[in-house]
């Protein structure tokens, strides 16, 4: 943001009210997005090792 003097916390407050909670659930459903991708490739990982295993 502009105007960030780097001494304290700095608040999630951006422009209007509108935009800034637009903002707050933009975030939102990243975080949800990057949990449910991690997940997928967690069970692809194990997909493939439980393959590997069968496989020996």
């Amino acid at each position: 943001m502009s105007g960030d003097n780097l001494l304290g916390e700095q608040p999630l407050k951006f422009y209007s009210e509108e935009v800034t909670e637009t903002k707050i659930e933009l975030v939102h459903r990243l975080l949800i997005l990057n949990a449910q991708k991690n997940t997928i490739i967690d069970l692809d990982r194990k997909h493939k090792e439980w393959g590997n295993e069968l496989a020996s």
